[in-house]
């Protein structure tokens, strides 16, 4: 336990040479005096994709419909409540839309501190969404982009909750929690075969996505062009991080949705389809699961 404190205590030390002195209105609130918590959760989140993984790689993937709703209705509310709250409490601070500072809006600023603390703590609740992935054996579902989106949103908010907890940040989580709503509300519904015909904008989610990025950049952007005593540093870092999320999510974009016509045009080609005993290929993958290799 010694080592671990000393350990601790020079993460720490590391950490505010690098950012400066963190907002005294969040000391001793839950998991942000120290980083060790965040880091260890994590590490953990990444070795439990790796175990389980090799665990479930023999073994039928798990159904989880009811613990998947109640996941995703939980996910759901409480983005209903952070999206709220952070309108109300923007508000009752009088927000400047192009920049914001950190102290000048009194109890306001505690209150928007306050809901971002929950978003923080959202982060952590959707490594969920990957061990879900996991255990349904979804593991094309587990992308580069996937992992870094979680792992890496967890930890910047710990870094955002200690230095920068209220001000200019507060506008990207309240357009997120907007997307989480439709978002989550989508695969809540998807878990039940009887709604998959209604659910047809699955591609509008990603586009929305999409503009949400572009639009928190152009925000953060505002606050260079017109400064308001927001760190300058935190504008740059976030505004980068958010272009890596664009170029990431329009690739994933144009590999979901750009191709696939093209793929489907080729197997429904007469000259491009694969016979089988009578029957195309793609008979065979529409139909997986339900022919087995003696009717092959």
């Amino acid at each position: 336990m010694e080592h671990l404190k000393a350990f601790d205590n020079e993460i720490n030390v590391f950490l505010d040479n690098m950012f400066g002195p963190r907002d005294s209105r969040v000391r001793g609130w839950f998991m942000l005096d120290s980083y060790l918590p965040t880091f260890f959760l994590t590490a953990i989140y990444l070795l439990s994709i790796w175990l389980g993984n090799k665990y479930m790689k023999n073994r039928p993937a798990l159904s989880l419909r009811g613990i998947l709703t109640l996941y995703n209705l939980a996910i759901t509310l409480l983005s209903m409540y952070m999206l709220t709250e952070l309108i109300l409490s923007s508000w009752e601070g009088g927000y400047n839309l192009q920049c914001q500072n950190l102290a000048s809006a009194g109890e306001a600023d505690i209150r928007v501190a306050k809901v971002l603390w929950w978003y923080y703590f959202s982060k952590l609740i959707e490594f969920l969404d990957t061990i879900f992935f996991v255990l349904r054996k979804k593991t094309s579902q587990i992308t580069f982009l996937h992992v870094y989106h979680h792992a890496s949103m967890f930890n910047i908010w710990w870094c955002v909750l200690n230095w920068i907890p209220c001000g200019q940040s507060f506008f990207g989580p309240t357009l997120n929690s907007f997307i989480h709503i439709l978002m989550y509300s989508y695969y809540g519904l998807s878990v039940f075969p009887s709604m998959h015909k209604y659910l047809w904008w699955k591609k509008y989610l990603t586009q929305a996505q999409l503009v949400q990025f572009v639009l928190t950049i152009t925000h953060t952007m505002s606050a260079v062009v017109k400064p308001c005593g927001f760190p300058f540093g935190c504008l740059i870092f976030q505004s980068s991080y958010m272009l890596t999320l664009v170029i990431l999510f329009l690739n994933f974009y144009f590999q979901t949705y750009r191709k696939k016509p093209m793929k489907k045009e080729m197997e429904e080609a007469p000259g491009g389809k694969e016979v089988k005993n009578g029957f195309s290929k793609t008979y065979f993958t529409a139909t997986n699961g339900v022919i087995n290799k003696k009717a092959q």
